[in-house]
């Protein structure tokens, strides 16, 4: 899934699904970009040079590609950072008794939703770039039949079904949020006459 995607949908579960709190919602939003960070990082890193100095068509290689995912120092870090080991052992952290009464906002609990989330929606969204899901216990990797880009593995229909949903419920939130009016009383305009 695009980052942003994997943002919007955590947003809404968080705000307007089951918990309505708006540090859940943040600490949701931030959990689920946190994964992607690295490949930012590495972009500017790799790709910010390189385009200044030979165009933007010079960092369209498959080379540039895995320093930014894989080989270069951020690689490591993304690997790990996609691994759903790490949130799930934070999530049960964040229901254990001794912590459950410290987080009674759930910025805990949703920021390991949201990483976990991620991960879990990565490992189902890509065949050619994955990463191993419970590092650091194995190294073991899945390629998936769907890639969220890939047009040679239904990446157009995905996209069309992921901003789809994104754009079903965005309408279905602003469809919800119209203001209520007191009983009686009409939302139509009266007239001057």
């Amino acid at each position: 899934m695009e980052t942003y995607a994997h943002a919007f949908f955590t947003a809404v579960l968080a705000r307007h699904g089951l918990k309505r709190e708006k540090a859940a919602t943040l600490a949701g939003v931030a959990g689920a970009v946190l994964p992607d960070l690295p490949a930012f990082a590495a972009t500017g890193y790799f790709v910010g040079p390189k385009a200044l100095r030979d165009g933007w068509c010079a960092t369209d290689s498959e080379e540039v590609l895995d320093a930014i995912y894989f080989t270069g120092p951020f690689g490591g870090t993304g690997s790990a950072l996609h691994s759903a080991v790490p949130p799930a052992l934070l999530l049960i952290l964040s229901g254990s008794p001794r912590f459950r009464g410290r987080d009674s906002r759930g910025a805990l609990r949703w920021f390991s939703i949201g990483w976990l989330g991620h991960a879990v929606a990565d490992f189902l969204t890509h065949v050619d770039d994955v990463r191993p899901p419970f590092w650091p216990f194995s190294g073991w990797t899945w390629s998936s039949p769907i890639s969220y880009y890939n047009p040679r593995y239904y990446g157009r229909e995905f996209w069309l079904v992921e901003h789809g949903l994104m754009l079903l419920a965005t309408l279905w939130l602003l469809g919800g949020s119209r203001p209520r009016t007191a009983p009686g009383c009409s939302n139509r305009p009266s007239s001057v006459l």
